[in-house]
Parts: structure tokens; sequence; C-alpha cells
């Protein structure tokens, strides 16, 4: 495999609730994510921050989470240090310290033990249903707020919901100081850079796959890669027809009845 894979988590633990109320599509149990790092390491791979992954020579795992939930600290930050690895931890700003979520003295500590803490924005909007105003506020506050409270000077962002400004203002990313795009786009990285800034691919872990799933992952397998681009495709697709809120909206209401499905 050229390249590099990113994996892009959300919350790690055992509660069967989101910190926003409602079920958690997207979380990974706090054993099998322990086991995931397991088998990082076993294949001989780092596992690593973005940025880390961008400079490694040798084979390397990116390691990410978006939104900054409290599962994320307790759990994840935890078993990362307790193998020598790293992570980027992609914190939506506004929702810092609320319930749930973690707070600026725990982003204090993971960055102390090596973590890289970068922004998801500052209240979590879709980005292409908003002015050039709006948008240039929400970089700015986000970026602003964690180099104040980090002291640091914050290059990465993660699109909320994988969502891209409008085409037009996409420019904007990179003047308002971010070098680094992270996307939910499925794939390899190598050195693509787009619009001034390097534009990440990253693979979606939920639940408690098995070591095989997994491993076919890690591995970029490219009939799984295949299967995620039709698939993406035709809910990007669905997503157009909708706009962003009425489509994650729909998601919600077809993952929530699938969940409670016998």
């Amino acid at each position: 495999m050229s390249g590099w894979v990113c994996l892009m988590y959300h919350d790690v633990g055992a509660e069967r609730v989101a910190a926003s109320g409602g079920p958690e599509h997207f979380r990974v149990p706090a054993a099998a994510f322990a086991q995931q790092l397991d088998q990082i390491a076993g294949l001989g791979w780092a596992g690593r921050s973005i940025a880390e992954a961008v400079a490694a020579p040798g084979p390397v795992v990116a390691i990410s989470f978006d939104d900054g939930e409290a599962g994320q600290f307790a759990h994840a930050f935890p078993a990362l240090v307790a193998r020598g690895m790293t992570a980027t931890f992609f914190v939506t700003t506004s929702w810092v310290g609320r319930p749930g979520y973690v707070s600026w003295h725990h982003l204090r500590e993971m960055k102390a033990a090596g973590m890289s803490i970068q922004s998801h924005t500052h209240t979590h909007p879709f980005l292409s249903e908003l002015s050039a105003a709006a948008l240039h506020e929400e970089l700015r506050v986000s970026k602003a707020q964690l180099d104040e409270h980090l002291g640091q000077h914050t290059d990465a962002i993660a699109l909320p919901g994988g969502d891209f400004p409008r085409r037009a203002l996409r420019g904007l990313l990179g003047s308002a100081g971010f070098g680094t795009v992270a996307t939910s786009r499925w794939g390899v990285n190598g050195a693509v850079r787009a619009d001034g800034v390097r534009l990440v691919r990253r693979c979606t872990v939920r639940g408690a796959p098995t070591p095989e799933a997994f491993g076919r992952v890690l591995r970029a397998d490219r009939w799984l890669a295949t299967r995620r681009r039709v698939r993406d495709s035709a809910l990007g697709a669905m997503r157009r027809a909708l706009g962003p809120t009425r489509y994650t909206k729909w998601r919600r209401r077809f993952l929530d009845a699938r969940a409670v499905t016998p």
C-alpha cells in the first residue's frame, strides 16, 4: 500500500447514549478501541496524529477524532498514551466544557501528552450553508480560542459532517490559517493539495468491527474502498438534492428507526 490511512472516530466508551442525548451511531466501545490499537501495533505500524503521519518515514496509521466528546478523554486518550501512540482531536470549541464534552483542562492535559488538538469549527454548522462572513467568523473564533487556551498555532480543521464550503468560498479555509483540512472522504492519503491546503481522506470506524474487517480498513482494501466510494457517491447525490440539513435529519431518523428495529 502506498500512502497512509487516516482513521476517523467519534465517541469512545460504554454508554449507549451520545452527549447530544440521542443514539450514538458512531460510538466505538472502549474495549474494541483498545483492541484496534493493539492490532495496529501488532502489524508493526505506528499510530500517529495527522501531522506526524505526514512526516513519518515508516509504516503509519493516522488516528483522528471529531467533536470533542468526553469519552475521548476518558477512554481513548489513556489507551493511546499506554501504547505510546498519538492522535489528532478535532474539537468544536463552543461545546468545550459542556456536560458530556471535554474541558479546556482536559485538552491541555492531552496536548501536554503529545496529542494534537485542532479545530472542528466553533458551532459545528454545515459550511456549505454559510455566507462568506459567517464562514469567516466560524473559522476565526474557533482558531482564536484554541490558540489562546492551548498556546499554539492551530493549523488543521475537520469539516463538520464532511461538508465543504461553497466552491467560491473554499479559499477562506487557507486564508484563515488552516493548512490541513480533514474530510469524510474514504481513501488513502499521499501528497494531495487543493485550494492551498492539504486534504486528508479519512476512514470512519464505528461500532466493533471484527479484526478482519478492521484489517481491511487499515490495509486500504481496494474492494472495500470501491464499495465505500459507490455508497458515498449515492449518499452525496441525495445530500445535494435535499441540502445538508434536510439530508442529515432524514438520515438520523433512518438510523434511529433501524437501531430500534428488532
